[in-house]
């Protein structure tokens, strides 16, 4: 159990790194969906092996890096979002002004945005069947981005 306990912790850690040194960089909006799918990978299989705090962490950022994305898709690029900012610009513009997007998206990204939080700062866990959810949102914002862009 440790070990599967490390690898996770690594897995976790390489992405969240390598996310942040290219962060800076300018990505297309296909290599910022990559980075998304990374992410919901990492909050797949924490979730499948009861790391219910890790899988609330990943599958925020796989929706933060999908909205990136699609804000990146309609011109809307730059190198850094501040959380807020970003969840504000893609409600706006993609779901509100452009239709891109259901309305339920700027609110799973509210939802998971609080999740994440309290999964990061808090000692409770939060609970597993939101987290669960929260997955198969992440899942399902990063599968319609990706039909748009591509």
């Amino acid at each position: 159990m440790k070990a599967k306990n490390f690898a996770l912790t690594v897995l976790i850690f390489s992405v969240i790194f390598k996310a942040r040194r290219e962060a800076m960089a300018h990505l297309t909006p296909k290599e910022t969906l990559t980075r998304a799918e990374e992410f919901l990978q990492c909050a797949e299989f924490a979730v499948q092996n009861d790391h219910y705090n890790a899988g609330a962490i990943c599958s925020y950022a796989a929706l933060f890096w999908a909205a990136r994305a699609g804000l990146a898709y309609e011109g809307f690029d730059q190198p850094t979002w501040e959380h807020g900012e970003l969840r504000s610009k893609f409600t706006e513009e993609l779901i509100k002004n452009r239709a891109r997007y259901p309305r339920n998206f700027g609110t799973w990204l509210v939802d998971s945005f609080r999740l994440r939080n309290f999964a990061q700062y808090h000692f409770d866990s939060p609970n597993m069947k939101k987290i669960r959810r929260m997955v198969n949102h992440a899942r399902e914002v990063v599968q319609k981005i990706e039909e748009v862009i591509n």
